[in-house]
């Protein structure tokens, strides 16, 4: 779990402001009926970045639905506290498992060379997609985001002002794990994997999260050539072929990716 930022007297001011504006733009926001309740739970959220799945034909920027929404977008992503907030948790992906960053930055910056208007949340985080939840008093169900990377990394960043040894704890169910969460604090999960959720937190306290991901749809738009399944077997059939016998390989390659953390040199990032 990277937590905070060692040795950095800052971070609690950080943490403070982040969760000040993200209170602050729940006020300015108008939400439709299925963004403020889901299967994780019924509180606001707003997801910004840029995605590939479910019909689309091609990777899209996520569109605000009205116009209060296009604002609270800029507004987050301008935050300066929030910004670091995203550049650490970014950074903690690279310094935790390198190899599994290298995979996240060369598909995004690929898909984003054919397309630079696709626009993520945060110019130094590699996550190329965020969702904000507002709260106040956020306690999800028990739930796998299975439209993420199945083995790719989420950056979870809890934010509000509560007591974490008396709520707000993340559960990950599938490993019998109860871990503290405290607010200003991420941790980087497989998400599409494992079960997760978090408790309540006491009457007069609150609790907002924001996470970072990138779809799986992102990974198979990449590995088909920058392009849908269909027309890659349309084109070029022979390579089609290749793609699906690499299936194991590939699969194998994922696998690998969960190393054994040896702690390298971070890239620079403003965090």
């Amino acid at each position: 779990m990277p937590g905070r930022p060692d040795n950095d007297d800052t971070w609690p001011g950080v943490a403070v402001s982040a969760d000040k504006e993200v209170a602050e733009v729940l006020k300015t926001v108008k939400f439709t009926r299925k963004q403020r309740r889901s299967r994780r739970g019924r509180y606001p959220s707003l997801s910004m970045g840029f995605s590939y799945g479910g019909g689309q034909t091609r990777p899209t920027n996520m569109r605000p639905q009205n116009p209060s929404q296009e604002k609270a977008c800029a507004r987050l992503r301008a935050h300066g506290p929030l910004r670091r907030m995203a550049g650490f948790a970014s950074s903690s992906f690279y310094t935790s498992n390198p190899v599994k960053w290298t995979i996240y930055n060369d598909v995004v910056n690929d898909i984003r060379a054919q397309n630079p208007s696709l626009t993520p949340p945060y110019d130094n985080s590699v996550f190329p997609a965020a969702t904000f939840n507002f709260g106040p008093r956020i306690a999800t169900a028990p739930h796998r985001d299975y439209y993420n990377v199945p083995y790719g990394w989420c950056a979870i960043t809890a934010l509000g002002n509560y007591d974490p040894q008396h709520g707000g704890h993340l559960i990950l169910w599938d490993l019998k794990l109860v871990i503290e969460f405290p607010p200003g604090s991420t941790i980087l999960i497989p998400s599409a994997l494992l079960t997760h959720s978090n408790t309540p937190v006491r009457p007069g306290e609150t609790r907002r999260s924001f996470t970072q991901y990138c779809a799986g749809g992102l990974m198979r738009w990449h590995s088909h050539g920058l392009q849908t399944e269909g027309a890659l077997r349309r084109a070029d059939p022979a390579r089609k072929a290749a793609v699906d016998a690499s299936v194991a390989q590939r699969t194998e390659d994922a696998l690998k990716s969960f190393q054994v953390w040896h702690p390298p040199l971070c890239p620079s990032s403003e965090t």
